[in-house]
């Protein structure tokens, strides 16, 4: 899978999240909109093909520097929205001074993202941000066991995390388990490179291939929005599995029939600036629908896009007249002794 399609898959994912997360539910119908909450399965790929391959690369026998630089990383990229989201969040609700100052670690454990784990509210940051924490936490463990185990890395983890009596549960995410099947396959699909072994024996099926996994796709969304309400605990029969097979079928179309043209352009500029949408994404819902009184679903979407660009681009402009990823690389080199 080459970097093209990974930027074009982060832009679909955008799309979906920003979809997914609309307040406006009668304009779309819930059952396509919670479909769209796929998107997390998408991340979760791209994050744990990407990470495989850094470990392959240099860190397979250096997972403790793996862990400490890939988080180290992901601060040094939120922290720019974290702050504006917890000035907007003040300015919103000057209350949460208070919280703040009723104990010193209060503030530390939301920058962090870490108030999951400490049985803290939610400010300013995001469930995703404390479960991206977590999983690059157990990844090297991860990645061994695939190594190991190969294709039974999965129902290992099936078990386990079945029979396990603890379920890490994140606000607003669900559980752990939910995800962590897709994690194994995001590592086996980087580790025996499945994605270019497709394609070689892809041949002459175009039609066949759109037209299966349309149908699939379709049909699990329709399963997915069926089982939702009755299995959500039992990841194996719903959530987990069908969210896997939905966002694999999107993986490979992508990787099949992306081609040169607008949309990969457009997709692609999304999919750069998609980690700073999903920082910000939720203030200007909040905002539109709240502050400005919107209640259109498709303005609102247009809208919350355009300003989360805005803002992105903003910072992304100044981190590249300060010199500012290329300070935080070096950095974490003399840091990392690399």
């Amino acid at each position: 899978m080459s970097k093209e399609d990974t930027k074009f898959l982060k832009g679909i994912a955008i799309i979906l999240l920003l979809y997914h997360h609309d307040p406006f539910y009668s304009d779309y119908g819930f059952f396509l909109q919670s479909g769209a909450r796929v998107c997390v399965w998408l991340f979760i790929f791209i994050s744990a093909y990407g990470f495989t391959l850094q470990m392959k690369e240099g860190y397979e026998k250096k997972p403790v520097r793996f862990v400490i630089k890939r988080i180290l990383l992901l601060y040094a990229q939120m922290w720019f929205f974290y702050l504006f989201n917890l000035t907007m969040s003040i300015i919103w609700d000057p209350g949460l001074i208070g919280y703040f100052k009723s104990s010193v670690f209060n503030l530390p454990i939301d920058m962090l993202g870490l108030y999951n784990l400490f049985g803290k509210p939610e400010i300013a940051s995001y469930w995703y941000l404390n479960f991206l924490i977590v999983v690059i936490a157990v990844f090297p463990l991860l990645y061994y066991l695939a190594k190991w185990t190969s294709w039974f890395s999965i129902p290992i983890v099936i078990l386990v995390t079945q029979l396990c009596p603890y379920k890490m549960t994140f606000v607003h995410g669900g559980q752990l388990n939910y995800y962590l099947l897709m994690v194994m396959v995001g590592i086996l699909f980087a580790q025996y490179n499945v994605i270019d072994r497709l394609k070689k024996i892809r041949q002459n099926k175009d039609f066949l291939i759109v037209t299966l996994s349309t149908v699939l796709i379709s049909v699990l969304l329709v399963v997915r929005y069926i089982l939702l309400p009755f299995i959500e605990e039992k990841w194996y029969l719903g959530i987990g599995p069908v969210s896997t097979v939905i966002a694999l079928n999107i993986i490979i179309l992508v990787c099949f029939y992306r081609k040169e043209g607008k949309i990969n352009v457009v997709m692609k500029k999304l999919g750069d600036h998609s980690g700073n949408i999903f920082y910000i994404h939720w203030f200007f819902y909040n905002y539109l629908r709240i502050v400005l009184k919107i209640n259109n679903g498709i303005l609102c979407f247009l809208l919350c896009m355009a300003y989360c660009l805005l803002i992105s681009w903003f910072v992304e402009f100044v981190k590249k007249k300060t010199g500012y990823n290329e300070r935080v690389r070096k950095g974490l080199k003399l840091m990392l002794r690399e």
